[in-house]
């Protein structure tokens, strides 16, 4: 097969991504920032991602969700993988990359992406849009105590169990006191964030129920607006 050029390989390269990837996603309620990811909010206020890589003439697809209501922890892909996970041929981490050298190729590599988005991947997301489900994953996410911990702190406030907040903060804050030297703390930037996250969900706490409430919903927001996705915040 005639080996194409890169401006024919772009080409045709786009057409079918858009074809395959940009109206079947937007069809199904995510929304595309950028060239390569797209996103949708869950019932949980969990943060779904799917994010497309290309490397050179193969192509994989990442995906995962994190929470919105911890600042510290937004953004990251807490838990998920590639896109293979969900193909009995393709499941061995060798498999993780499509061949796209030319067009016969693209397409149907596009075609089998789509096909395991649609199937594995929504369906695994269903699965996480779930507080125990969730819970369990994304406790076990964190290698740092410090960010488990912080994870659980902001959990209990999400889902209303008032009582396990603050023995969840002490944890945060005694791993930020012993695990962390006095440069660290005045120095690391992430850090710093989490430490004042801690003591403003503290503050609430102390404050309230309904201020808990009111701050997770603004939390929440606001991970979406440092994001650069505030148009899918819903009033």
């Amino acid at each position: 097969m005639e080996e194409l050029s890169t401006k024919e390989f772009n080409e045709i390269y786009k057409k079918y991504f858009k074809e395959y990837f940009d109206k079947p996603l937007k069809k199904d309620g995510y929304y595309k920032k950028g060239t390569i990811t797209f996103y949708k909010i869950n019932k949980l206020m969990m943060i779904e991602v799917i994010n497309f890589q290309r490397h050179y003439d193969r192509l994989t697809v990442n995906f995962g969700v994190s929470p919105l209501w911890c600042g510290a922890l937004k953004g990251a892909m807490s838990i998920g993988g590639r896109i293979n996970k969900f193909s009995k041929e393709k499941s061995h981490w060798r498999y993780q990359w499509w061949n796209i050298r030319n067009e016969e190729e693209i397409k149907n590599s596009m075609i089998e992406i789509l096909e395991l988005i649609q199937t594995g991947l929504y369906k695994w997301f269903t699965e996480n849009d779930n507080e125990e489900n969730i819970m369990e994953s994304l406790k076990e996410a964190y290698f740092d105590k410090i960010n488990e911990y912080m994870f659980l702190a902001t959990a209990m406030a999400k889902f209303k169990r008032y009582d396990e907040i603050l023995p969840y903060i002490e944890k945060v804050k005694k791993e930020y006191r012993e695990e962390y030297t006095a440069e660290q703390r005045n120095n690391v930037e992430w850090l710093k964030k989490l430490f004042k996250e801690i003591l403003l969900l503290e503050e609430k706490v102390r404050e309230g129920n309904k201020a808990v409430d009111k701050y997770i919903v603004e939390r929440e927001k606001q991970s979406l607006i440092e994001m650069g996705l505030e148009k899918l915040i819903k009033n």
